[in-house]
């Protein structure tokens, strides 16, 4: 299949996002305090192959769980599924967006930058520079990007 048939769509099966954010390297904990507001999965049939989330915690709306399944990377999948994100952002209003970024080339090229020591940043890094992956196997940043005017649908 190619990326044109993968189908993008809202899921609430939360555990298979977590497990396939696991699979492709991310950290397993959860955070206290977060507040799911939607997630999609993006389809091969009904194999679930990519996901992402956008949630609220500590007053931010932060992209959370992305991740693409190995065999699908470099296909556009992460694209989709970002700018269904970002369209969704737009219609709820959300003004800015947030994200602890393994991989911090994929979001600034999507218009994030990098988010100055403070606040922000220590919630989005948390316990990041605890984890024994920190540093050799991820180097996570903290990023944000302003959505100018969250109304329009931005080309998305």
């Amino acid at each position: 299949m190619t990326s044109v048939d993968i189908v993008i769509r809202e899921t609430d099966d939360l555990d298979a996002v977590r497990e396939l954010g696991v699979r492709s390297g991310l950290d397993e904990s959860e955070r206290e305090g977060e507040v799911i507001l939607v997630a999609w999965g993006a389809y091969d049939g009904e194999a679930l192959i990519g996901a992402i989330v956008l949630e609220h915690r500590d007053g931010m709306d932060m992209v959370n769980w992305m991740s693409v399944d190995d065999g699908w990377r470099r296909r556009g999948v992460a694209s989709r599924l970002y700018a269904t994100l970002e369209a969704e952002a737009r219609r709820r209003a959300v003004r800015r967006l947030w994200v602890t970024a393994r991989n911090a080339a994929f979001f600034r090229a999507q218009g994030f930058t990098g988010v100055p020591s403070g606040r922000e940043a220590g919630i989005l890094l948390g316990d990041c520079p605890a984890c024994e992956q920190y540093g050799r196997t991820c180097t996570p940043q903290a990023l944000s990007k302003t959505i100018d005017d969250p109304g329009s649908a931005g080309g998305v």
